[in-house]
């Protein structure tokens, strides 16, 4: 495996993958690979290992099908299923929908749809590691994604604020989103910082579009701090910005980034399909389905 500064073009061994950092703090992109065959235990390590050290990885040209991509997520883990937003490809359990097919470019109260910082599934009793999207349609311009290293953000807070949230919970309120599917699901809280499994990194765990709330502190109080929280993890300096190209795919590590998918193509058909991914001790969950 091959470290490659980001202005150098270089060559790859077939067998070697080369790794070209996106910016200094987040993201890499990965050349030497064909995702479309089934990746060996080796490989599937060495991709974990580049997924702990640079938060997410960047694949282009790849052409991968829904079933290759749901053999991607088999190699690093366990596919996790459940009632996504768009809902789930009924020909290919485990592959979510990810379109702007059922929402116009504006809200019902006349604003504009937007984007939103957040971490994919962490209201759930078992949340993904990681999560694998593929572009399958994209606009011409526009609709890029944007990353940004949670772990490097809570580095970065004044020493008087990492003493203000140690040890505060902090909900991750998915129980609206399965009400209205008929599903009863409980309300959880995370530890605001939590530690990495594999880095040892401190890393901030606040999904911004999960209604958070700290528990035991009155709203208001509540609000002014998650509000701080957004500002610091939203910080430029954090983050990476990634523009789709076809056959292109991200994976990222849900344990150290939120995300921020960018709505600024209009009513110009998009459509990414999503993978997540459970830790591979545990059997191939099929939750809520």
């Amino acid at each position: 495996m091959t470290d490659t500064p980001a202005s150098t073009q270089g060559t790859t061994n077939p067998l070697e993958l080369t790794v070209i950092p996106s910016t200094p703090v987040i993201g890499a992109e990965i050349t030497g690979i064909d995702l479309r065959t089934t990746l060996t235990p080796q490989r599937g390590t060495e991709l974990r290992q580049l997924l702990a050290r640079h938060k997410v990885l960047f694949f282009r040209g790849q052409s991968t099908n829904a079933d290759q991509q749901l053999a991607l997520g088999r190699s690093l883990g366990s596919i996790l299923r459940f009632p996504s937003v768009r809902g789930e490809d009924p020909a290919h359990p485990g592959i979510q929908i990810v379109d702007n097919s059922e929402e116009p470019a504006r809200r019902p109260d006349g604003g504009r749809y937007t984007g939103g910082w957040h971490i994919d599934a962490s209201g759930l009793v078992i949340a993904p590691f990681a999560s694998i999207l593929r572009a399958v349609r994209i606009p011409a311009v526009g609709g890029d994604t944007v990353w940004a290293n949670l772990a490097a953000a809570y580095e970065g807070l004044p020493d008087d604020l990492k003493r203000t949230i140690a040890g505060l919970y902090i909900t991750h309120d998915v129980t609206r989103h399965f009400r209205e599917r008929g599903i009863d699901y409980p309300l959880l809280a995370h530890p605001i910082v939590r530690t990495h499994p594999e880095t040892g990194e401190r890393v901030l765990c606040v999904n911004f579009l999960q209604y958070p709330q700290i528990v035991g502190w009155s709203a208001e109080r509540s609000a002014e701090l998650v509000q701080q929280l957004k500002e610091e993890t939203t910080r430029p300096e954090y983050q990476v910005r990634f523009r789709w190209s076809a056959g292109a795919i991200a994976i990222w590590d849900n344990r150290a980034v939120h995300h921020y998918g960018i709505r600024d193509y209009g009513d110009f058909p998009r459509r990414m399909e999503r993978v997540l991914v459970a830790e591979s001790h545990l059997p191939l969950v099929e939750e809520l389905t």
